[in-house]
């Protein structure tokens, strides 16, 4: 699998690489031949598809207007998902023009099978917001049909939630959390093609301090969300 340590650095320079044959090896190397890239209203699948992306964006920002995308060393990984952020810079300064969110799956071989790109910072979505502060009050819910019942109505059944600590059933997960603890959203929720993600702030339930994180869902074809990953960063 492809070192954590190596991830960030090979996946902006693809992006920023001038020769086109050797940025076309970059992204066979990087993506599995069946690999997907999804932006906001965009999705790449397969070799081909994703080096035709990636140049478009080098000949418009890299090539065409001077500009260098960056990495924020800021990488987090935990079973088969990493997240990560970049920045788009002028390439002879530190100015921020533009930063992304990525969440990726990664192969066996430590390949992206799916990239999600996201613009950051989220805008404003009041039904994304609802929704995601729904979803951080389930594990709040004492009453356990109530909130099985609300949990059935936005999760697949056979759901599972994966952290830094495990993969599980999600009824499991959410019946386990520790009593008193609260999540609250951070910020604003975003949405693209099947995915869903949002910052939240843990005040753990001893009273220590905060901890700060990101959730990503998937949804599956009948519109329920089937995975659900869980970053502390």
């Amino acid at each position: 699998m492809t070192a954590p340590d190596t991830l960030l650095d090979r996946y902006v320079a693809v992006w920023n690489e001038p020769d086109p044959a050797v940025r076309h090896a970059g992204v066979a190397a990087l993506w599995a031949p069946d690999g997907l890239h999804y932006t906001q209203t965009r999705a790449f699948r397969g070799t081909e598809s994703l080096a035709a992306r990636v140049t478009e964006a080098y000949e418009q920002f890299v090539g065409g207007a001077g500009l260098l995308f960056r990495h924020r060393d800021d990488l987090v990984t935990h079973h088969d998902a990493a997240v990560f952020t970049w920045e788009m810079t002028p390439a002879a300064g530190r100015d921020v023009l533009a930063v992304g969110f990525d969440f990726v799956l990664l192969d066996e071989a430590g390949r992206l099978r799916v990239d999600y790109q996201f613009n950051e910072p989220p805008a404003p979505a009041a039904e994304l917001d609802e929704l995601a502060g729904r979803l951080l009050a389930l594990p709040r819910e004492q009453d356990e049909e109530l909130r099985r019942k609300q949990t059935d109505a936005l999760y697949a059944p056979d759901a599972r939630l994966v952290d830094d600590s495990a993969e599980r059933d999600l009824h499991t997960a959410l019946a386990a959390a520790p009593k008193g603890e609260v999540r609250r959203l951070r910020g604003h929720a975003s949405a693209q093609h099947d995915a869903l993600r949002f910052g939240w702030e843990l005040t753990p339930a001893d009273g220590g301090p905060a901890v700060t994180g990101v959730d990503f869902l998937i949804r599956g074809a009948d519109g329920l969300l089937a995975a659900h990953y869980r970053f502390t960063i």
